[in-house]
Protein backbone atom coordinates (compact mmCIF):
# COMPACT_ATOMS: atom_id res chain seq x y z
CA UNK A 1 0.00 0.00 0.00
CA UNK A 2 1.24 3.32 -1.09
CA UNK A 3 1.44 6.82 1.53
CA UNK A 4 -1.56 8.23 -0.98
CA UNK A 5 -3.87 5.48 0.70
CA UNK A 6 -2.79 5.77 3.74
CA UNK A 7 -3.03 9.60 3.35
CA UNK A 8 -6.71 8.70 1.85
CA UNK A 9 -7.66 6.95 5.26
CA UNK A 10 -6.04 9.47 7.75
CA UNK A 11 -6.79 12.91 5.75
CA UNK A 12 -10.63 12.22 6.19
CA UNK A 13 -10.32 11.21 9.74
CA UNK A 14 -8.20 14.77 10.43
CA UNK A 15 -10.94 16.55 8.79
CA UNK A 16 -13.64 15.24 9.93
CA UNK A 17 -12.35 14.52 13.47
CA UNK A 18 -11.52 18.28 13.55
CA UNK A 19 -15.38 19.48 12.76
CA UNK A 20 -16.56 16.63 15.43
CA UNK A 21 -14.40 18.04 17.85
CA UNK A 22 -15.62 21.13 17.48
CA UNK A 23 -19.29 19.51 17.92
CA UNK A 24 -18.17 17.66 21.22
CA UNK A 25 -16.26 20.76 23.10
CA UNK A 26 -15.72 18.48 25.46
CA UNK A 27 -12.54 15.97 25.61
CA UNK A 28 -12.39 14.68 29.34
CA UNK A 29 -12.43 11.25 28.47
CA UNK A 30 -11.80 8.45 26.40
CA UNK A 31 -15.29 8.15 25.22
CA UNK A 32 -15.43 11.47 23.66
CA UNK A 33 -12.58 10.39 21.87
CA UNK A 34 -14.31 7.61 20.85
CA UNK A 35 -17.38 9.35 19.57
CA UNK A 36 -15.24 11.65 18.03
CA UNK A 37 -12.76 9.60 16.32
CA UNK A 38 -16.10 7.16 14.72
CA UNK A 39 -18.34 10.25 14.13
CA UNK A 40 -15.58 12.24 12.68
CA UNK A 41 -14.21 9.69 10.16
CA UNK A 42 -17.78 9.05 8.62
CA UNK A 43 -18.36 13.02 8.51
CA UNK A 44 -14.85 13.23 7.23
CA UNK A 45 -15.51 10.24 4.42
CA UNK A 46 -18.65 12.43 3.15
CA UNK A 47 -16.49 15.06 3.00
CA UNK A 48 -14.06 13.50 0.80
CA UNK A 49 -16.49 12.00 -1.81
CA UNK A 50 -17.85 15.72 -2.11
CA UNK A 51 -14.54 17.39 -2.83
CA UNK A 52 -13.56 14.05 -5.33
CA UNK A 53 -16.54 15.32 -7.53
CA UNK A 54 -15.58 18.60 -7.05
CA UNK A 55 -12.22 18.61 -8.48
CA UNK A 56 -12.52 15.18 -10.34
CA UNK A 57 -14.88 14.95 -12.20
CA UNK A 58 -12.28 16.15 -15.46
CA UNK A 59 -9.71 13.87 -14.10
CA UNK A 60 -10.70 10.94 -12.04
CA UNK A 61 -6.74 9.37 -12.26
CA UNK A 62 -5.72 12.24 -9.72
CA UNK A 63 -8.80 12.69 -7.79
CA UNK A 64 -7.13 12.21 -4.58
CA UNK A 65 -4.31 14.30 -5.15
CA UNK A 66 -6.40 17.63 -6.44
CA UNK A 67 -9.07 17.21 -3.52
CA UNK A 68 -6.37 16.40 -0.66
CA UNK A 69 -5.52 19.86 -0.14
CA UNK A 70 -9.20 21.37 0.48
CA UNK A 71 -9.74 18.10 3.08
CA UNK A 72 -6.44 18.86 4.54
CA UNK A 73 -6.93 22.63 4.69
CA UNK A 74 -10.67 22.48 6.16
CA UNK A 75 -9.04 19.70 8.83
CA UNK A 76 -6.28 22.44 9.53
CA UNK A 77 -8.75 25.10 10.30
CA UNK A 78 -11.14 23.40 12.70
CA UNK A 79 -8.65 22.11 14.42
CA UNK A 80 -7.01 25.33 14.73
CA UNK A 81 -10.21 26.76 15.77
CA UNK A 82 -10.45 23.32 18.51
CA UNK A 83 -6.85 24.99 20.05
CA UNK A 84 -7.78 28.53 19.88
CA UNK A 85 -10.97 27.54 22.15
CA UNK A 86 -8.88 25.47 24.55
CA UNK A 87 -6.81 28.35 24.67
CA UNK A 88 -9.48 30.84 26.03
CA UNK A 89 -11.21 27.57 28.24
CA UNK A 90 -7.52 26.80 30.06
CA UNK A 91 -7.44 30.58 30.21
CA UNK A 92 -10.38 30.01 32.48
CA UNK A 93 -9.16 27.17 34.49
CA UNK A 94 -10.18 23.90 31.90
CA UNK A 95 -7.67 21.30 31.93
CA UNK A 96 -8.42 19.88 28.76
CA UNK A 97 -6.52 16.56 29.52
CA UNK A 98 -7.95 12.68 28.11
CA UNK A 99 -8.42 10.67 31.58
CA UNK A 100 -9.38 7.47 31.66
CA UNK A 101 -13.13 6.13 32.21
CA UNK A 102 -14.59 5.49 35.82
CA UNK A 103 -13.03 1.90 36.44
CA UNK A 104 -15.88 -1.12 36.13
CA UNK A 105 -17.63 -2.08 39.94
CA UNK A 106 -15.70 -5.54 39.77
CA UNK A 107 -12.57 -7.36 38.20
CA UNK A 108 -15.26 -9.95 36.02
CA UNK A 109 -16.93 -6.65 34.82
CA UNK A 110 -13.04 -5.17 33.80
CA UNK A 111 -12.50 -9.30 32.58
CA UNK A 112 -15.65 -8.97 30.65
CA UNK A 113 -14.81 -5.78 28.85
CA UNK A 114 -11.35 -6.72 27.70
CA UNK A 115 -12.44 -9.76 26.39
CA UNK A 116 -15.59 -8.03 24.32
CA UNK A 117 -12.73 -5.71 22.60
CA UNK A 118 -10.60 -7.83 22.12
CA UNK A 119 -13.28 -9.72 20.15
CA UNK A 120 -14.58 -6.96 18.33
CA UNK A 121 -10.94 -6.44 17.31
CA UNK A 122 -11.00 -9.77 15.77
CA UNK A 123 -13.92 -9.74 13.99
CA UNK A 124 -12.73 -6.12 12.43
CA UNK A 125 -9.42 -7.91 11.37
CA UNK A 126 -10.91 -10.97 9.96
CA UNK A 127 -13.59 -8.95 8.06
CA UNK A 128 -11.17 -6.37 6.22
CA UNK A 129 -8.87 -9.76 5.35
CA UNK A 130 -12.19 -11.23 3.99
CA UNK A 131 -12.77 -7.94 2.24
CA UNK A 132 -9.37 -7.59 1.03
CA UNK A 133 -9.36 -10.83 -0.44
CA UNK A 134 -11.27 -10.61 -3.72
CA UNK A 135 -12.55 -8.00 -6.51
CA UNK A 136 -16.46 -6.71 -6.05
CA UNK A 137 -18.52 -9.92 -5.95
CA UNK A 138 -21.75 -9.25 -4.95
CA UNK A 139 -24.13 -9.36 -7.89
CA UNK A 140 -25.63 -6.08 -7.30
CA UNK A 141 -22.38 -4.18 -5.84
CA UNK A 142 -20.79 -4.70 -9.42
CA UNK A 143 -23.81 -4.12 -11.55
CA UNK A 144 -25.14 -1.14 -10.05
CA UNK A 145 -22.39 0.55 -7.58
CA UNK A 146 -19.53 -0.07 -8.54
CA UNK A 147 -20.38 0.23 -12.23
CA UNK A 148 -19.76 3.94 -12.54
CA UNK A 149 -16.77 4.73 -10.71
CA UNK A 150 -14.85 1.54 -12.44
CA UNK A 151 -15.68 3.41 -16.19
CA UNK A 152 -14.60 6.70 -14.87
CA UNK A 153 -11.64 5.37 -13.45
CA UNK A 154 -10.46 3.67 -16.53
CA UNK A 155 -11.79 6.15 -18.71
CA UNK A 156 -9.82 8.52 -16.86
CA UNK A 157 -13.01 11.32 -17.00
CA UNK A 158 -16.43 11.42 -16.20
CA UNK A 159 -19.20 10.19 -18.77
CA UNK A 160 -22.56 11.16 -17.22
CA UNK A 161 -25.26 7.87 -17.49
CA UNK A 162 -28.45 8.84 -18.54
CA UNK A 163 -31.71 6.83 -18.93
CA UNK A 164 -31.85 4.53 -22.04
CA UNK A 165 -34.52 6.88 -24.23
CA UNK A 166 -32.05 9.31 -23.54
CA UNK A 167 -28.96 7.60 -24.33
CA UNK A 168 -30.53 6.01 -27.27
CA UNK A 169 -31.42 9.82 -28.80
CA UNK A 170 -28.65 11.32 -28.50
CA UNK A 171 -25.62 8.65 -30.38
CA UNK A 172 -22.93 11.13 -30.43
CA UNK A 173 -23.05 12.22 -26.90
CA UNK A 174 -20.20 11.09 -24.58
CA UNK A 175 -22.89 9.50 -22.18
CA UNK A 176 -23.62 5.88 -21.12
CA UNK A 177 -26.27 3.96 -19.93
CA UNK A 178 -27.44 1.39 -17.23
CA UNK A 179 -30.38 0.43 -15.51
CA UNK A 180 -29.44 1.83 -11.97
CA UNK A 181 -28.38 5.08 -14.08
CA UNK A 182 -30.06 7.47 -11.72
CA UNK A 183 -28.41 6.09 -8.21
CA UNK A 184 -27.22 8.48 -5.95
CA UNK A 185 -22.89 9.12 -6.39
CA UNK A 186 -21.94 9.23 -2.87
CA UNK A 187 -20.32 5.81 -2.94
CA UNK A 188 -19.28 5.93 -6.55
CA UNK A 189 -17.10 9.28 -5.37
CA UNK A 190 -16.14 7.60 -2.31
CA UNK A 191 -14.53 4.38 -4.14
CA UNK A 192 -12.83 7.13 -6.64
CA UNK A 193 -11.10 8.93 -3.63
CA UNK A 194 -9.62 5.44 -2.55
CA UNK A 195 -8.82 4.17 -5.54
CA UNK A 196 -6.92 7.10 -7.10
CA UNK A 197 -5.08 7.61 -3.80
CA UNK A 198 -4.39 3.62 -5.05
CA UNK A 199 -3.26 4.79 -8.12
CA UNK A 200 -5.59 3.04 -10.07
CA UNK A 201 -8.79 0.88 -9.62
CA UNK A 202 -8.13 -1.46 -7.28
CA UNK A 203 -11.36 -3.14 -5.89
CA UNK A 204 -9.40 -4.99 -2.89
CA UNK A 205 -7.89 -1.73 -1.21
CA UNK A 206 -11.36 0.06 -2.08
CA UNK A 207 -13.40 -2.41 -0.66
CA UNK A 208 -11.79 -1.53 2.74
CA UNK A 209 -13.78 1.58 3.18
CA UNK A 210 -16.98 -0.86 3.95
CA UNK A 211 -14.70 -2.32 6.97
CA UNK A 212 -13.95 1.47 7.97
CA UNK A 213 -17.58 2.38 7.77
CA UNK A 214 -18.20 -0.18 10.50
CA UNK A 215 -15.45 0.68 12.91
CA UNK A 216 -16.42 4.02 12.78
CA UNK A 217 -19.92 3.07 13.31
CA UNK A 218 -18.88 1.35 16.56
CA UNK A 219 -16.25 3.86 17.71
CA UNK A 220 -19.07 6.71 17.59
CA UNK A 221 -21.34 4.01 19.43
CA UNK A 222 -19.22 3.28 21.97
CA UNK A 223 -18.46 7.17 22.85
CA UNK A 224 -21.77 8.05 22.54
CA UNK A 225 -23.36 5.35 24.95
CA UNK A 226 -20.61 5.82 27.74
CA UNK A 227 -21.88 9.63 27.49
CA UNK A 228 -25.58 8.54 28.39
CA UNK A 229 -23.92 7.48 31.13
CA UNK A 230 -23.92 3.52 30.37
CA UNK A 231 -21.48 0.95 31.88
CA UNK A 232 -18.31 0.18 30.46
CA UNK A 233 -18.87 -3.38 29.62
CA UNK A 234 -22.51 -2.64 29.01
CA UNK A 235 -21.68 -0.05 26.03
CA UNK A 236 -18.73 -2.29 24.72
CA UNK A 237 -21.27 -5.34 24.45
CA UNK A 238 -24.20 -3.68 22.92
CA UNK A 239 -21.07 -2.40 20.30
CA UNK A 240 -20.41 -6.58 20.18
CA UNK A 241 -23.73 -7.16 19.49
CA UNK A 242 -24.05 -4.55 16.65
CA UNK A 243 -20.86 -5.82 14.92
CA UNK A 244 -21.10 -9.29 15.16
CA UNK A 245 -24.80 -8.98 13.29
CA UNK A 246 -24.38 -11.63 10.46
CA UNK A 247 -25.77 -9.26 7.20
CA UNK A 248 -23.96 -6.52 9.10
CA UNK A 249 -20.92 -8.76 8.95
CA UNK A 250 -21.44 -10.12 5.22
CA UNK A 251 -22.36 -6.58 4.23
CA UNK A 252 -18.57 -5.59 5.02
CA UNK A 253 -17.04 -8.79 3.90
CA UNK A 254 -18.38 -9.06 0.32
CA UNK A 255 -18.65 -5.20 0.27
CA UNK A 256 -19.70 -3.24 -2.36
CA UNK A 257 -23.52 -2.52 -1.71
CA UNK A 258 -24.59 1.23 -0.47
CA UNK A 259 -26.68 -0.28 2.16
CA UNK A 260 -23.75 -0.29 5.43
CA UNK A 261 -23.36 3.28 4.14
CA UNK A 262 -26.66 4.51 4.86
CA UNK A 263 -26.80 2.56 7.92
CA UNK A 264 -23.46 4.53 9.54
CA UNK A 265 -24.56 7.41 8.69
CA UNK A 266 -27.98 7.21 9.89
CA UNK A 267 -26.70 5.86 13.07
CA UNK A 268 -24.26 8.71 13.84
CA UNK A 269 -27.03 11.13 12.96
CA UNK A 270 -28.93 9.22 15.80
CA UNK A 271 -26.01 8.68 18.28
CA UNK A 272 -25.56 12.63 17.66
CA UNK A 273 -29.60 13.09 18.27
CA UNK A 274 -29.29 11.03 21.62
CA UNK A 275 -26.36 13.36 23.00
CA UNK A 276 -29.15 16.36 22.26
CA UNK A 277 -31.77 14.47 24.11
CA UNK A 278 -29.29 13.83 26.76
CA UNK A 279 -27.50 16.93 27.35
CA UNK A 280 -29.24 19.80 24.87
CA UNK A 281 -25.67 20.52 23.16
CA UNK A 282 -27.07 22.41 20.11
CA UNK A 283 -24.01 21.63 18.30
CA UNK A 284 -24.79 17.88 18.45
CA UNK A 285 -28.37 18.59 17.34
CA UNK A 286 -27.33 20.28 14.20
CA UNK A 287 -24.57 17.01 13.42
CA UNK A 288 -27.49 15.09 13.25
CA UNK A 289 -29.59 17.05 11.32
CA UNK A 290 -26.70 17.65 8.43
CA UNK A 291 -25.63 14.30 8.78
CA UNK A 292 -29.65 13.20 7.77
CA UNK A 293 -29.55 15.62 4.99
CA UNK A 294 -26.88 13.89 3.37
CA UNK A 295 -28.83 10.32 3.87
CA UNK A 296 -30.41 11.00 -0.14
CA UNK A 297 -26.96 11.15 -1.58
CA UNK A 298 -26.23 7.71 -0.37
CA UNK A 299 -29.41 5.94 -1.77
CA UNK A 300 -33.05 6.26 -3.24
CA UNK A 301 -34.40 5.20 0.29
CA UNK A 302 -32.21 7.61 1.87
CA UNK A 303 -34.80 10.39 1.63
CA UNK A 304 -37.40 8.49 3.29
CA UNK A 305 -35.01 7.76 6.70
CA UNK A 306 -34.17 11.48 6.57
CA UNK A 307 -37.80 12.72 6.30
CA UNK A 308 -38.76 10.24 9.25
CA UNK A 309 -35.62 11.13 11.21
CA UNK A 310 -36.42 15.30 10.56
CA UNK A 311 -40.05 14.82 11.41
CA UNK A 312 -39.50 13.43 15.00
CA UNK A 313 -36.25 15.71 15.39
CA UNK A 314 -38.52 19.00 14.77
CA UNK A 315 -41.57 17.13 16.46
CA UNK A 316 -39.04 17.15 19.22
CA UNK A 317 -38.25 20.98 19.38
CA UNK A 318 -42.11 21.55 19.50
CA UNK A 319 -43.49 22.72 22.78
CA UNK A 320 -45.34 20.28 24.56
CA UNK A 321 -48.87 21.79 24.34
CA UNK A 322 -48.75 21.77 20.21
CA UNK A 323 -47.08 18.72 19.20
CA UNK A 324 -50.77 16.73 19.15
CA UNK A 325 -52.53 19.60 17.73
CA UNK A 326 -49.48 19.58 14.98
CA UNK A 327 -49.78 15.98 14.32
CA UNK A 328 -53.40 16.02 13.92
CA UNK A 329 -52.88 18.35 11.32
CA UNK A 330 -50.17 16.61 9.79
CA UNK A 331 -52.21 13.56 9.45
CA UNK A 332 -54.97 15.35 7.94
CA UNK A 333 -53.16 17.03 5.46
CA UNK A 334 -52.13 13.56 4.69
CA UNK A 335 -54.84 12.25 4.05
CA UNK A 336 -55.87 15.17 2.42
CA UNK A 337 -52.88 14.63 -0.40
CA UNK A 338 -53.31 11.32 -0.85
CA UNK A 339 -57.54 11.64 -1.31
CA UNK A 340 -56.76 14.27 -4.11
CA UNK A 341 -53.06 13.29 -5.20
CA UNK A 342 -50.16 15.77 -4.25
CA UNK A 343 -46.20 16.60 -5.82
CA UNK A 344 -43.70 16.90 -3.56
CA UNK A 345 -40.26 18.67 -4.51
CA UNK A 346 -36.97 16.04 -3.69
CA UNK A 347 -34.16 17.79 -4.34
CA UNK A 348 -32.17 15.52 -6.75
CA UNK A 349 -34.83 13.34 -7.45
CA UNK A 350 -37.01 15.78 -9.08
CA UNK A 351 -40.61 15.05 -8.07
CA UNK A 352 -42.54 12.51 -5.80
CA UNK A 353 -45.96 12.01 -6.63
CA UNK A 354 -48.19 10.64 -4.35
CA UNK A 355 -51.96 9.38 -4.12
CA UNK A 356 -54.19 6.13 -3.04
CA UNK A 357 -52.98 4.22 -5.77
CA UNK A 358 -49.45 4.89 -6.35
CA UNK A 359 -46.04 6.26 -5.28
CA UNK A 360 -43.63 7.56 -8.11
CA UNK A 361 -39.84 8.99 -7.73
CA UNK A 362 -39.57 11.26 -10.93
CA UNK A 363 -41.01 8.59 -12.83
CA UNK A 364 -37.80 6.26 -12.52
CA UNK A 365 -39.15 4.29 -9.27
CA UNK A 366 -43.02 3.74 -9.42
CA UNK A 367 -44.83 1.56 -6.82
CA UNK A 368 -48.65 0.42 -7.22
CA UNK A 369 -50.60 0.13 -4.31
CA UNK A 370 -52.36 -3.24 -3.29
CA UNK A 371 -52.15 -5.78 -0.29
CA UNK A 372 -49.69 -8.18 -0.54
CA UNK A 373 -49.44 -11.47 2.21
CA UNK A 374 -45.80 -11.55 2.75
CA UNK A 375 -46.13 -11.64 6.84
CA UNK A 376 -44.51 -15.31 6.24
CA UNK A 377 -41.65 -14.15 4.23
CA UNK A 378 -40.70 -11.36 6.81
CA UNK A 379 -41.29 -13.31 10.05
CA UNK A 380 -38.67 -15.92 8.48
CA UNK A 381 -36.30 -13.67 7.81
CA UNK A 382 -36.31 -11.81 11.41
CA UNK A 383 -36.84 -14.94 13.26
CA UNK A 384 -36.26 -17.96 11.93
CA UNK A 385 -33.40 -17.38 9.54
CA UNK A 386 -29.44 -17.01 10.54
CA UNK A 387 -29.68 -12.98 9.57
CA UNK A 388 -29.83 -11.26 12.90
CA UNK A 389 -28.77 -13.37 15.57
CA UNK A 390 -31.96 -13.09 18.34
CA UNK A 391 -31.96 -9.00 17.90
CA UNK A 392 -35.63 -8.89 16.85
CA UNK A 393 -36.30 -11.63 19.88
CA UNK A 394 -34.65 -9.17 22.11
CA UNK A 395 -36.05 -6.13 21.42
CA UNK A 396 -39.57 -6.38 21.86
CA UNK A 397 -38.51 -8.52 25.67
CA UNK A 398 -36.27 -5.34 26.26
CA UNK A 399 -39.05 -2.56 25.75
CA UNK A 400 -41.11 -4.78 27.98
CA UNK A 401 -38.45 -4.92 31.15
CA UNK A 402 -37.78 -1.34 30.78
CA UNK A 403 -41.24 -0.03 30.08
CA UNK A 404 -40.62 2.56 33.07
CA UNK A 405 -37.73 4.48 31.84
CA UNK A 406 -40.44 4.92 28.41
CA UNK A 407 -42.63 6.73 30.78
CA UNK A 408 -40.22 8.70 32.87
CA UNK A 409 -37.59 9.42 29.80
CA UNK A 410 -38.42 11.37 26.82
CA UNK A 411 -35.33 10.95 25.12
CA UNK A 412 -36.41 6.79 25.24
CA UNK A 413 -39.80 8.18 24.31
CA UNK A 414 -38.74 9.95 20.72
CA UNK A 415 -35.64 7.43 20.34
CA UNK A 416 -39.06 4.87 20.42
CA UNK A 417 -41.12 6.93 18.46
CA UNK A 418 -38.20 7.33 15.25
CA UNK A 419 -37.87 3.01 15.23
CA UNK A 420 -41.63 2.79 15.49
CA UNK A 421 -41.72 5.68 11.96
CA UNK A 422 -39.07 3.39 10.67
CA UNK A 423 -41.03 -0.28 11.04
CA UNK A 424 -43.96 1.42 10.13
CA UNK A 425 -42.33 2.90 7.04
CA UNK A 426 -41.03 -0.51 5.99
CA UNK A 427 -44.34 -2.47 6.95
CA UNK A 428 -45.85 -0.20 3.93
CA UNK A 429 -43.49 -0.78 2.12
CA UNK A 430 -43.43 -4.76 2.12
CA UNK A 431 -46.90 -5.29 2.45
CA UNK A 432 -48.66 -2.50 0.19
CA UNK A 433 -45.91 -2.30 -2.63
CA UNK A 434 -44.60 -4.29 -5.36
CA UNK A 435 -41.35 -4.53 -3.25
CA UNK A 436 -43.28 -7.17 -1.64
CA UNK A 437 -40.97 -9.69 -3.69
CA UNK A 438 -37.90 -7.91 -1.93
CA UNK A 439 -39.50 -9.66 1.11
CA UNK A 440 -40.00 -13.09 -0.53
CA UNK A 441 -36.69 -13.38 -2.19
CA UNK A 442 -35.10 -12.92 1.56
CA UNK A 443 -32.60 -10.53 0.40
CA UNK A 444 -33.41 -6.93 -0.32
CA UNK A 445 -35.76 -6.79 2.63
CA UNK A 446 -33.52 -7.61 4.90
CA UNK A 447 -30.86 -4.92 3.68
CA UNK A 448 -33.94 -2.30 3.98
CA UNK A 449 -34.13 -3.50 7.53
CA UNK A 450 -30.61 -3.66 8.05
CA UNK A 451 -30.65 0.47 7.20
CA UNK A 452 -32.47 1.24 10.47
CA UNK A 453 -30.50 -1.16 12.99
CA UNK A 454 -28.21 1.28 14.45
CA UNK A 455 -31.59 3.40 15.38
CA UNK A 456 -32.44 0.20 17.28
CA UNK A 457 -29.40 0.23 19.28
CA UNK A 458 -29.67 3.91 20.09
CA UNK A 459 -33.01 3.16 21.33
CA UNK A 460 -31.81 0.33 23.17
CA UNK A 461 -28.89 2.37 24.52
CA UNK A 462 -31.63 4.91 26.29
CA UNK A 463 -33.67 2.41 27.87
CA UNK A 464 -30.80 0.92 29.43
CA UNK A 465 -29.48 3.73 30.97
CA UNK A 466 -28.88 4.11 34.90
CA UNK A 467 -31.99 5.70 36.94
CA UNK A 468 -29.80 8.44 37.60
CA UNK A 469 -28.63 9.66 33.81
CA UNK A 470 -32.28 9.61 32.71
CA UNK A 471 -34.23 12.79 33.09
CA UNK A 472 -37.34 12.67 34.82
Amino acid sequence: MSIEYWLAWLLPLFCGTGVCALVARRWGRWSDLSATLGSGWIVGVLAAAAAARIVGYDDTLHAFPNAAPWLAALGAAAWAIVAASLVVRRGRGFVPAVQGEPSPASRAARLGWWLLFAAIVLRLLVLADEASLRPVFPWDAWSAWALKPKSWMLLGHVEPYVSMHDWLANPHAATRTAGTWFYPEFVPWMEIWFASAAGGWNEPLVNLAWCGALAALALAGYGTWRRLGLSAWLAMLLVYLLVSLPLVDAHVALAGYADLWVAAILGVAAFAWTRWLTDRSPAHWVLAVLLALCLPLVKLEGLIWAGLFLVVVLLERLPARWRGWVVAVVMVSCVACLAFGVRIPAPGFGWIELSWSRIAIADVQVYELDWHPVGDALFASLFALPNWHLLWYALPLLVFVRRERLRVDPAARFAGLLVLLQVLFLAGLFFLTKASAWAQDYTSANRLIMQMVPCVFAFAALLLRPRSSASA
